[in-house]
C-alpha cells in the first residue's frame, strides 16, 4: 500500500510540473506526455503519444539528434543532467522554434530501454540576457554619441525592430511635442515617418495618448485599435499619414523624464501583435536609458554652444581687427617718413590713426553683442544720417589698405540722397568687412568701387564692387555661412566677416546679397532703410 501511494504521488507531481516530462521507447516514439509538455508545446497528450520525438524538433535537427539519443542508449552513461549539454531548440506546434535546456535519463528493464526527458523552456530567460545585453550595448551606443539629434537618431535605431517596427522619438517643445527622429522596418513607411519632423511642434489632443503622458509622465498603452484610435485623436497631416503607412495594432507610449522634467516621449508601433509585460518592462528601461542620454547630449550641445561662442569672439577679434591695425602700421611707417617733410602730412597721419583706434576700440565694446545676432537681439543704435558722410567716414581709414596693395579706390554716391537710419558704427564694421574682402581678392593694378544709390522709395543699396577672382556658383550658396571660407582664399581669418555683416545689416531691417561670377569680379550689397 505505502509503495502504491508513493507512486501515485511521484506520478501526479509528474503530471503536473511546469517542465516539460516525456518518455520515448526504444524506437523513439513518444510514451508518455505530462500537461507541462502540453503547455509547452502546444499538442494535446493524445496527438503526440505514439508519434516520434522528431515531431517536437526542428527539421534541420532531427537526423542528428535521433544519433545521438542512440549513441546514448549504447553508453553506460545513465543520467545527463541539465547544463551538462548544449541548449537545444524544439519546435512548437505552430512551428514557432523556441530555446530550451533539456536532461535525459535511460532505464533499461530487460532488453527494452525507456528514455525519459525533462525539458525546460528558457525563453523568457534568454529573452531576459538578450534585453540586458542589448541595454548595456545601447548605454555603450548612446554614451558614444555626441549631440542631442546623433542620440536620437541612435535610439530610434536601436528601438527598431528591437522592441518594436516602428518609432517615433520627440522633443518636449512647451505644451507639444517635435519629431526628432523615425525609424521603421519598412524603409519606404520610414519615408513617411521621416515628414512628421518637418511638420514642427505639435501639440497633441486631450484625447491624445501624449497629453495624458504631458499630464501625467506615465506609459500610455494601446493594446489593440491603435490605428483608429490614434487618427480619431490626431491632427496634423504628416503624423496622419504616418499612423496610416504603419497601421499599428498596439502602440506604447513613453514619457522620458531626467532630472524631474519631461524632456520628450517616445512612441512605439507594432502592427501584428501586442506589448506583454515583459515589453513594457523592457521598453521602460529603454526610455528611462534614453532620456539619462539625450539629456547628457543637451548638455554636451550646451557645453559645445558656449565653446563656439567662445571661438566665434575670438574669430571677431582676429577678423575685424585685422584691418584698422595693419591701417594703423602703415600710417605709422607714413609719419616716421612724412615727419622728415613737415607737419601738414604728419598731422592728417595723426588723426587717421586716432580714427583707427577709435574703430577697433569700438569694436572691443561690441564684442558683447555678437552672439546676440543669432537670437536677433544685437543692440544698435541707429539714428538719422547722410549716406554721404556715412560712407566717407566708414572708408577713409580703409582707403591706405587699398591704395597700399596697388589697387585703385573709387567711391561714388548718387546726388541728392536722403538720409537712411543706420549706426554708424555698426555700419563702419560692415563696410570693413566687406571692402576688406574686396581687397584679400583683388590683384594689384585692379579696382574697387563702393556705391551708393537709392533703391526704391523706401532704402538705399550700397555696394562693394570689385573685378577679382569671383565665387563659384556651387560655393554662393554658403558665403554667409559662419566659419565657412571659399577654397580660393588664402584662409586668413576665421571666416565670420560676411555672416557678422549679414547680422548688423538685417537688424537694421535691411538686406544683404552677394552675386559673382568666377574671373568677372564679385559685388556685395545691402540696404539701409530711409529715414
Amino acid at each position: 500500500m505505502p509503495d502504491r501511494i508513493t507512486h501515485d504521488i511521484l506520478a501526479e507531481i509528474v503530471e503536473i510540473a511546469a517542465d516539460a516530462v516525456i518518455c520515448m521507447d526504444a524506437f523513439q516514439r513518444i510514451t508518455f506526455f505530462n500537461k507541462g509538455a502540453e503547455a509547452i508545446f502546444g499538442y494535446k497528450s493524445e496527438e503526440v503519444v505514439g508519434q516520434r520525438i522528431e515531431t517536437l524538433i526542428p527539421e534541420r535537427y532531427r537526423a542528428n539528434h535521433a544519433r545521438q539519443v542512440a549513441e546514448f542508449g549504447r553508453s553506460k552513461v545513465h543520467a545527463r543532467r541539465m547544463g551538462e549539454r548544449r541548449e537545444i531548440a524544439g519546435l512548437r506546434r505552430n512551428g514557432e522554434e523556441f530555446p530550451a535546456e533539456a536532461a535525459i535519463s535511460q532505464v533499461h528493464q530487460g532488453d527494452s530501454v525507456i528514455y525519459a526527458v525533462v525539458l525546460r523552456d528558457v525563453t523568457v530567460r534568454k529573452r531576459f540576457e538578450q534585453r540586458e545585453k542589448f541595454l548595456a550595448d545601447a548605454g555603450e551606443k548612446l554614451a558614444a554619441s555626441f549631440g542631442s539629434t546623433e542620440t536620437l537618431t541612435q535610439v530610434a535605431r536601436l528601438a527598431v525592430p528591437a522592441i518594436a517596427e516602428g518609432c517615433i522619438l520627440e522633443n518636449r517643445v512647451g505644451n507639444g511635442f517635435l519629431a526628432g527622429a523615425c525609424a521603421h522596418v519598412d524603409p519606404a513607411i520610414e519615408e513617411v515617418l521621416d515628414d512628421v519632423s518637418l511638420g514642427g511642434v505639435r501639440v497633441p489632443p486631450r484625447t491624445h495618448p501624449l497629453s495624458e503622458i504631458l499630464e501625467r509622465r506615465a506609459p500610455v498603452l494601446l493594446q489593440a485599435n491603435a490605428a483608429s484610435r490614434l487618427l480619431e485623436a490626431s491632427l496634423m497631416p504628416a503624423y496622419v499619414a504616418a499612423v496610416r503607412a504603419m497601421n499599428p495594432q498596439a502602440a506604447l507610449f513613453l514619457p522620458l523624464v531626467a532630472r524631474e522634467q519631461l524632456i520628450g516621449a517616445l512612441s512605439l508601433f507594432r502592427a501584428k501583435s501586442g506589448f506583454d509585460g515583459d515589453d513594457l518592462a523592457f521598453a521602460e528601461d529603454l526610455a528611462r536609458l534614453t532620456a539619462l542620454a539625450l539629456d547628457n547630449a543637451r548638455l554636451h550641445d550646451t557645453v559645445r554652444a558656449s565653446l563656439r561662442a567662445r571661438d566665434e569672439m575670438v574669430g571677431v577679434v582676429s577678423h575685424d581687427l585685422r584691418n584698422p591695425v595693419a591701417a594703423v602700421k602703415m600710417l605709422s611707417r607714413t609719419l616716421l617718413s612724412a615727419s622728415k617733410d613737415g607737419g601738414k602730412q604728419a598731422r592728417e597721419s595723426i588723426e587717421l590713426i586716432s580714427q583707427a583706434a577709435e574703430q577697433m576700440d569700438a569694436l572691443i565694446r561690441d564684442l558683447l553683442d555678437v552672439n546676440r545676432l543669432d537670437a536677433g537681439k544685437l543692440a544698435i543704435e541707429a539714428a538719422p544720417v547722410d549716406p554721404a558722410v556715412l560712407l566717407t567716414d566708414s572708408l577713409q581709414t580703409l582707403r591706405p589698405l587699398v591704395e597700399g596693395k596697388g589697387i585703385k579706390f573709387d567711391l561714388q554716391i548718387e546726388t541728392g540722397l536722403p538720409k537712411v537710419i543706420a549706426d554708424r558704427e555698426r555700419i563702419q564694421q560692415t563696410l570693413s568687412n566687406l571692402v576688406g574682402n574686396a581687397i584679400k581678392f583683388s590683384a594689384a593694378g585692379s579696382k574697387i568701387v563702393v556705391v551708393a544709390r537709392r533703391q526704391d522709395s523706401e532704402s538705399v543699396v550700397i555696394s562693394v564692387i570689385d573685378s577679382g577672382k569671383g565665387i563659384g556658383p556651387d560655393q554662393l550658396p554658403r558665403v554667409f555661412d559662419r566659419y565657412w571660407q571659399s577654397s580660393r582664399t588664402d584662409r586668413q581669418g576665421a571666416g565670420l566677416g560676411l555672416a557678422i555683416a549679414k547680422g548688423i545689416v538685417e537688424t537694421h531691417g535691411g538686406r544683404i546679397w552677394i552675386e559673382s561670377q568666377p574671373g568677372e569680379g564679385t559685388t556685395a550689397s545691402f540696404t539701409l532703410p530711409l529715414a
